[in-house]
């Protein structure tokens, strides 16, 4: 079967947003990563990891959100890597949930409910 982008101006908007915020979560991660994984209870490694894992996203979400017209296929990878970290980030919640702080808890929540719902919105733009 074959996929095709049915919302091209909107997956665009979406591409865009996702970039933003991970982007935004990598710069500060990897710039600040000593004091962040003390404020949020997390080890230095996993703050250095998920921060380096959030770029590449964003890198390929930028990448895509600045061509013309989309792939298709990398839109439909970027879509599962999405889906994928969703997973990954909820045992991230279940393996750290007793350790980390309010703010560590909240920040691997707000990474399911984020990577997952772009990857919905995204998915969304997409028809066979």
């Amino acid at each position: 079967m074959s996929y095709y982008i049915s919302k091209p101006a909107l997956l665009k908007k979406i591409l865009w947003a996702d970039f933003a915020l991970g982007s935004g979560t990598a710069v500060i991660g990897l710039a600040a990563y000593k004091v962040l994984a003390s404020f949020l209870g997390l080890p230095v490694s996993l703050v250095v990891f998920v921060s380096a894992v959030t770029l590449l996203y964003a890198l390929v979400a930028l990448w895509l959100a600045m061509r013309d017209s989309p792939v298709v296929g990398w839109v439909r990878l970027l879509i599962y890597a999405n889906a994928f970290w969703t997973l990954v980030s909820i045992g991230l919640v279940i393996g750290y949930i007793g350790s980390a702080t309010i703010f560590g808890a909240v920040f691997l929540m707000l990474q399911v409910v984020v990577v997952g719902g772009l990857a919905v919105l995204e998915k969304r733009c997409i028809s066979r």
